[in-house]
């Protein structure tokens, strides 16, 4: 059983890498502008959103949680938006 889902993992990961290689590809030829459009932009070579906090897991998604963390006093962001660097 154990090989049958190392199996299946293999074969998945390698259908997800041959996916996104595609997608990649597909986007390589757009101009920033269009891909500042959808949310992404090229970083070394890489497709990465334009905004990693809005990915990041365990982050408040909705405006009420933000707006309760902002009367906290604590700051709304500890990452820059533009590169995804923490701040100082």
């Amino acid at each position: 059983m154990a090989a049958l889902r190392t199996t299946r993992r293999l074969l998945r990961a390698v259908r997800s890498f041959y996916a996104n290689r595609q997608r990649d590809a597909l986007l390589r030829d757009c101009d920033p502008r269009m891909l500042k459009d959808i949310g992404l932009r090229w970083e070394r070579g890489k497709l990465v959103p334009l905004d990693p906090e809005r990915f990041a897991l365990g982050k408040p998604e909705t405006a009420e949680a933000s707006a309760t963390v902002l009367e906290a006093g604590e700051r709304s962001t500890e990452f820059c938006p533009r590169c995804g660097a923490p701040l100082a």
